[in-house]
């Protein structure tokens, strides 16, 4: 059992490492086109804002949404934006630029490294431009909604970043569900359309789904709990039932993603055939 547990500290402390190398790489890139970095961020945050701007506009007719109050409701927008630059961090980029390497036979390098594929894949392609000025934006308005809220305590910050990463587990394994599909059909543009819109509309209330549809929206496509959850649990409107649920669903896909990814891998043609 030790030397178990002791080989588990060495491959997560190796990846660790391997993490801090391919950021710093990627950050040197970045920095390269610093105009378009700044662009990116500017559009970012003029996108968040518009979304701010139209639920403000709602809330001047009704004073809740499935019982999210405006104030609610910017912290969950914001909660979007953090996990949508988390998971450039970590994985996002990298999947959209696996047909890519699939079309060119340029995978093959991926197959033959000593990291698993899926690992190096997503460290290669770690994105800090994407999204940078969405998950600043974000993390602006999670503050300016806690200011405004009476019901939040000190001890839902670290159970909010808790399932901040759960909700990128959760993310991660439905982009290796989704794109495990392109070792069957190669175009990913289509695929990727679906992940995106998987996070945005992640932006309203799971509240809002009842019946069949509030099952559908939690266990299958989960975007009722990705964002709702941590800003449920900030906020103070989740139960110990809901957040129990969002872990064991971040914990199904993330599992079920890995098993459907490895299997995949098993069709992938080499450029050598």
């Amino acid at each position: 059992m030790k030397q178990l547990a002791y080989n588990i500290f060495r491959k997560i402390k190796r990846y660790l490492h391997l993490y801090r190398v391919f950021l710093s790489q990627n950050l040197k890139e970045d920095m390269i086109y610093r105009s378009n970095f700044i662009t990116l961020a500017v559009m970012d945050i003029g996108f968040v804002s518009v979304s701010v701007i139209l639920f403000k506009i709602i809330f001047t007719h009704v004073t809740s949404i499935a019982g999210w109050t405006f104030h609610q409701s910017v912290i969950l927008i914001g909660s979007v934006g953090i996990i949508r630059e988390m998971a450039y961090l970590t994985f996002r980029r990298g999947f959209l630029e696996l047909g890519n390497h699939i079309r060119k036979g340029t995978f093959d390098t991926f197959m033959v490294r000593p990291m698993a594929p899926n690992i190096h894949l997503a460290f290669r392609h770690i994105s800090i431009s994407e999204s940078f000025g969405e998950a600043i934006t974000g993390v602006v308005l999670v503050i300016y909604g806690i200011l405004h809220l009476n019901n939040w305590t000190w001890v839902s910050i670290p159970l909010y970043i808790i399932f901040l990463l759960n909700s990128l587990f959760v993310y991660y394994g439905f982009s290796l569900l989704i794109n495990s599909i392109v070792f069957w059909v190669i175009k990913t543009q289509e695929l990727n359309t679906i992940v995106y819109f998987f996070m945005e509309t992640s932006r309203y209330p799971g509240d809002i789904y009842r019946g069949v549809g509030k099952f559908i929206f939690t266990f299958i496509i989960p975007i009722g709990i990705i964002a709702t959850v941590p800003a449920s649990v900030l906020t103070g409107r989740t139960s110990w039932s809901s957040a129990l649920i969002a872990l064991f669903v971040g914990i199904s896909f993330l599992t079920t993603g890995i098993l459907v990814w490895r299997k995949s891998i098993e069709h992938y043609s080499s450029a050598s055939g």
